[in-house]
């Protein structure tokens, strides 16, 4: 179970099913200009999931961005055969191929991301920029469970290492009602995204996700 959790956390995040719980307007919706490299059709993401001692690639491609710049999102990576348990996921989630495929959508602009991956596709602010330690943006799923992300750091000064460089970054804790994790963290950048998601497991391990857009 633990491994299934693991990669659906990173691959079908982009499915999550969850409601938005509006809060002054502030939850859902960012200012900013949706006319950006990493907006843009065709943009890839060079992806490495780091999980039990082992890597995992897959491919991330930004398929569509509507008028009002919203962009689909394509994960596609192949299961790997040596977690027989994965054969459990959904077939929602597999190409024609066994593979596994999932879709998502994001607006981004210059001055944060919104996601819509929810069962009502609602907008929901996933990091602000110009944010503060303590702001929260608040979900309720469906079942009535709630979510909340939180920025709990923002660095003064470059102190994060990614892609061979020290940069700056915006860390958003998500609560978790997944089963055997505890929280997930987006470290995020204001010119290059979300750059890391890192899970926090109950059992003290940490697998994550490095994200490096081929435009910025």
């Amino acid at each position: 179970m633990k491994h299934k959790v693991i990669f659906i956390a990173f691959a079908a995040i982009l499915a999550t099913s969850c409601d938005k719980l509006g809060s002054g307007g502030s939850d859902d919706s960012i200012g900013g200009s949706t006319d950006i490299a990493l907006n843009t059709v065709g943009n890839t993401f060079a992806n490495s999931v780091s999980a039990g001692g082992r890597s995992y690639n897959g491919t991330i491609r930004i398929s569509s961005v509507s008028s009002d710049g919203i962009a689909t999102v394509n994960f596609t990576a192949a299961i790997p055969t040596t977690f027989p348990i994965l054969s459990n996921i959904k077939s929602k989630y597999k190409d024609n191929s066994g593979n596994l495929s999932c879709q998502g959508k994001f607006k981004m602009t210059d001055e944060g991301i919104l996601d819509y991956n929810n069962i009502d596709h609602k907008p929901f602010v996933l990091v602000k920029y110009d944010g503060k330690v303590g702001d929260k943006y608040t979900l309720k799923k469906s079942d009535g469970e709630t979510i909340v992300r939180e920025i709990v750091r923002k660095s003064d000064s470059d102190d994060f290492y990614w892609n061979g460089m020290i940069i700056k970054t915006i860390d958003v804790e998500q609560s978790s009602n997944i089963p055997g994790v505890s929280s997930i963290m987006y470290f995020c950048n204001h010119r290059f995204g979300i750059v890391t998601v890192r899970v926090y497991m109950e059992d003290g391990t940490q697998p994550q996700m490095s994200l490096v857009p081929s435009s910025y």
